[in-house]
């Protein structure tokens, strides 16, 4: 059973693509959430995974909350990998799910970055490029699962991945503040939005716009990049493009 947490595709991507090669079902963590399950049965011999997205050298906050409440039976016997996937380093970000789990094997990938309040979304050849690249690696991580590999096989992990952690992720946990998001005039007022906010904190004004009702969430930006008609913004992140991977559906 592979966990995984998505806002554009990219842990999607890799949870869908190591499922496929060793026979493994997929569950997303944000469904599960909103469905109160953190309770599940595995099959004997079934491994454990969890393929999560790295925000500010940590991992979404939600995800931290599902693996406090989260248990596995049978708890002895499994095999437990976790996959960090990133645009640019992981940093130490398992340390906040190893409070919760003991991991026989970590690994990190590299995908596309699409933190637009930062960074330009890079050229579709460059996407292409990106993703080739990366079903390579998931390809050998899958290897690596099947095979019951342990150890830490993360070649992306950064500088001082111990010392930058502590210290950009309290910037993140304690930030969050969904009063930088905006929506422009080409909103059309569809909900999408709404529907795909993984901690329900989008509502609709009289006037049929998007509001967020709440004063944080998890910022994954999953509103943002998969907006129809490309109408919400987060700070700085006009004209930065969005993104979504077209190779999961």
């Amino acid at each position: 059973m592979i966990f995984y947490f998505t806002a554009t595709g990219n842990s999607k991507f890799i949870a869908d693509r190591i499922a496929t090669a060793t026979g493994d079902q997929t569950k997303n963590i944000a469904e599960c959430v909103k469905a109160g399950q953190y309770l599940f049965e595995l099959a004997e011999g079934e491994r454990l995974g969890f393929v999560v997205p790295v925000y500010y050298y940590g991992t979404p906050t939600m995800v931290n909350e599902f693996m406090r409440k989260f248990e596995a039976s049978p708890k002895t016997g499994v095999h437990t990998f976790v996959v960090l996937n990133c645009g640019g380093s992981t940093g130490d970000a398992t340390r906040y799910i190893r409070k919760y789990l003991e991991i026989d094997a970590l690994f990190g990938i590299k995908t596309v970055d699409n933190y637009v309040p930062l960074y330009k979304i890079v050229s579709d050849n460059a996407i292409c490029e990106q993703l080739d690249a990366a079903e390579h690696e998931i390809d050998k991580i899958a290897n690596m699962v099947k095979a019951g590999k342990q150890g830490a096989y993360n070649p992306v992990a950064g500088f001082l991945p111990q010392l930058v952690t502590p210290l950009i992720y309290p910037i993140y946990k304690n930030g969050r503040k969904t009063k930088k998001f905006k929506v422009n005039e080409k909103c059309t007022g569809c909900g999408q939005c709404k529907d795909i906010c993984p901690c329900k904190a989008i509502g609709f004004s009289q006037d049929g716009k998007p509001v967020w009702s709440k004063p944080q969430c998890e910022i994954c930006l999953a509103c943002l990049h998969r907006c129809p008609a490309a109408a919400i913004e987060y700070g700085k992140s006009a004209g930065r493009g969005q993104y979504v991977n077209k190779r999961v559906t």
